[in-house]
């Protein structure tokens, strides 16, 4: 398996992790897939969500009601210990968005760093 492939579902296991803590609620998912200082910045309508992804993100999560939640990986890039996806998500909280997570690979691990995300649709 040649080392694109493997980043690939490296990289692919992390973003769905982020999945699986939106899905359950459960913060240890985001634990294993964010770095410890990760950051999320954007909006829903005129309010911006610019903060730490573990005191901000994690716990809003925890609170999501139950409900229909659809996501799409739409890109993944890498270029060498660097990699961006595109991801979009609909149903969280009852609204849509498309997300931007971009990752490194530190100490031979890849993390999420960062989530930069754009509403789209109404505010539910």
């Amino acid at each position: 398996m040649n080392a694109t492939l493997i980043d690939t579902e490296q990289i692919t296991a992390k973003v769905e992790g982020y999945i699986k803590g939106c899905k359950t609620g459960e913060g240890m998912h985001f634990k294993e897939s964010f770095h410890p200082d990760a950051r999320m910045f954007g909006h829903v309508g005129p309010d911006r969500y610019d903060e730490p992804i573990f005191g901000g993100m994690d716990t809003a999560v925890a609170d999501q009601p139950a409900g229909e939640y659809d996501t799409r990986i739409l890109s993944i890039d890498i270029s060498g210990d660097a990699a961006a996806v595109k991801l979009a998500e609909s149903g969280f909280w009852g609204q849509d968005f498309i997300d931007f997570f971009l990752l490194s690979r530190i100490d031979g691990e890849w993390h999420i760093v960062a989530k930069s995300f754009d509403h789209v649709g109404p505010t539910a």
